[in-house]
This record gives structure tokens, sequence and C-alpha cells, in this order.
């Protein structure tokens, strides 16, 4: 099997006191397609409805369209195996790139690109959605109070870097 390379091996972190800003390769990430019955009689219990999360364990699915989950959980995870034929299995893992922007101005600096309301009553954890960012799809996932996990394609995860470190300089 070949090793996983990074999208970003040339960027560089932006750490300040305020603000951390770095790739968080380590993930698996799938999407399942099928009927919710036959896919929670393996996983457990599916988010109910579009734009909603369950985190259990490890792992957190969301439902990113009808009938359609991403399962993300540690590197290695392989829910596809599990499934067994029962559902549409796509690995997403080496196509898409996750960052991690964390510290008190993550929301304003997220909020200078995405049409989304960061206020915590709106956005807190365990939300996501699915945006564009400087014209490319990703997925936002609040995983703490100021902490937020963003999925972009690999292709373009230097363009939403370079975005996001733009967007953070008064902070850093």
């Amino acid at each position: 099997m070949l090793d996983r390379r990074s999208a970003l091996a040339s960027a560089t972190t932006n750490h300040s006191k305020v603000l951390k800003l770095e790739e968080a390769p380590d993930f698996s990430l799938t999407q399942v397609a099928g009927e919710e019955t036959a896919i929670a009689a393996i996983a457990g219990a599916l988010p109910e409805k579009v734009g909603q999360a369950v985190a259990r364990e490890e792992r957190t699915i969301f439902c990113i369209g009808p009938r359609q989950f991403w399962f993300v959980g540690p590197a290695g995870d392989d829910i596809g195996a599990k499934l067994d034929g029962s559902a549409a299995v796509t690995p997403l893992s080496n196509g898409r790139t996750r960052i991690l922007i964390a510290g008190a101005p993550a929301r304003d600096v997220l909020a200078k690109g995405l049409a989304l309301d960061f206020h915590p009553s709106a956005f807190g954890p365990g939300t996501f959605a699915l945006a564009g960012l400087h014209h490319t799809p990703v997925l936002i996932h609040c995983i703490a109070d100021d902490a937020f996990h963003l999925y972009a394609m690999r292709t373009f995860a230097m363009s939403v870097w370079d975005w996001l470190r733009d967007a953070a300089q008064e902070f850093t």
C-alpha cells in the first residue's frame, strides 16, 4: 500500500498565541450511500436529516444528502468492509485534506469567507455545513467551542490553506 502524502507538505504551519492553523492528517473518510436501515444495522444510529452529525466513539457520521453519509474516523477505520455490500461505499481519505483552525479568532477568520452564521448559538460543537470557501467546496465541522475541521478536496487544499493564512494575518 502506498503511503499517504500531504497536499500541504510545502505549507508552513501557522501558530500564534491566539490561533492555531495546521493540517490534521490522520483520519479516514468514507462516503456511504444506501438505505438507512441497512447502514444503521451495522454502523449504529445515523443522523436523521441532512446537515446533522452524530459522534460516537472515534467516529463522526455526517448526513450530507438524502441517504448519503460521510464517515470520519481514525486512520485505518474501514467502515466499508463492515458494510459488506449493503451500501455503495466510496473511500475519500486520499482525496481530501483536513485542516484544523482553532482559537478565539477562528470564527472571525472563517466568517470572512463563508456566508454562514458562526455565532456559537447557531454553529456550536457538532454542527457542520457544506459551503464554498474561495470558490472551493468545503465541509466545515465545529469540533469544540472555537475549533473547526475543514475538509477540502486535495487538489484545492493549498488554495484553501493560503486563503486561511491570509484571512488570519491580523491575528498572528
